[in-house]
């Protein structure tokens, strides 16, 4: 198994052309620049650098960076993911992809809002976007909105499962994902039985056959000055999903990013297409 850095967005090159792969620029936290056969997706725009009493560590996505979007994609409705002031910051004509439940909310924030359940395909540029099952706890605020990931295909297939737990039936995605994007941590010390910790995202990497897996949703936010007296949450998550994968998948490579990094990925024997 490699684990590799990404290299700053600043000095990267162009992203691929249609057909050469995704450029995927970690954000923080949920929030993924995806650059896939010149279509431009958004995941889970969070870009303050506060979230209720927890603070951001390291600097705020530039808007600048981010750029003109083709697409948004919500995976819940949870204030980390489902992020209204983010949303009305993006502004834009991108289209909204949100789990179902959360479609009128959406609409107040403005864009053309498409509303999904499991299973619904939208085609964007020739880029087929699936939601797919996730398990994960529902937002009292907002109980009638499902929780979905999704599946990205183009040139290169892109597996971001949002928040979920880890459930075998992940393997029917099993030959149609190159990249795994895949939560690893959260801000306090228990990860609960409703979402993907270090190992098991292992586990949610192997069975879905990915080549490559990116760890997210760590790192990111953390309660004002709780890092100086207990860092671990904060920073372990992405080792130990290092160290989980080399026990039980080393045939996947790792590439571990930190916040603003990019990494361009190429589909082992060339393009889908």
């Amino acid at each position: 198994m490699g684990c590799e850095a990404g290299s700053t967005s600043e000095e990267a090159a162009q992203p691929p052309g249609k057909g050469g792969g995704v450029r995927i620029t970690w954000l923080g936290h949920s929030t993924l620049l995806l650059e896939l056969d010149g279509i431009r997706i958004l995941t889970d725009p969070v870009l303050g650098d506060r979230l209720g009493p927890l603070r951001r560590h390291g600097a705020s996505p530039a808007m600048a960076a981010i750029g003109e979007l083709d697409a948004v994609l919500i995976s819940h409705a949870h204030p980390d993911h489902f992020n209204s002031s983010s949303l009305r910051r993006l502004g834009g004509p991108a289209r909204r992809l949100v789990p179902h439940g959360l479609g009128a909310a959406a609409r107040r924030l403005g864009s053309p809002v498409d509303e999904l359940r499991v299973g619904d395909v939208i085609e964007i540029g020739g880029v087929r976007v699936t939601a797919v099952p996730a398990l994960h706890l529902r937002w009292p605020l907002r109980p009638h909105a499902i929780t979905i990931g999704f599946l990205i295909e183009g040139s290169t297939g892109i597996y971001f499962a949002g928040d979920t737990r880890f459930f075998p039936s992940m393997a029917v995605l099993s030959g149609r994902v190159d990249v795994a994007l895949l939560p690893v941590g959260r801000w306090g010390p228990h990860p609960g039985p409703d979402r993907l910790g270090p190992a098991s995202a292992a586990q949610a990497a192997r069975v879905v056959g990915a080549s490559v897996a990116i760890p997210v949703h760590w790192g990111t936010f953390y309660p004002a000055g709780f890092w100086r007296v207990w860092p671990r949450p904060l920073r372990e998550p992405a080792a130990r999903f290092v160290a989980a994968m080399a026990a039980l998948a080393p045939e996947i490579e790792v590439r571990l990013l930190q916040p603003g990094d990019s990494t361009d990925v190429t589909r082992p024997g060339g393009s889908r297409r």
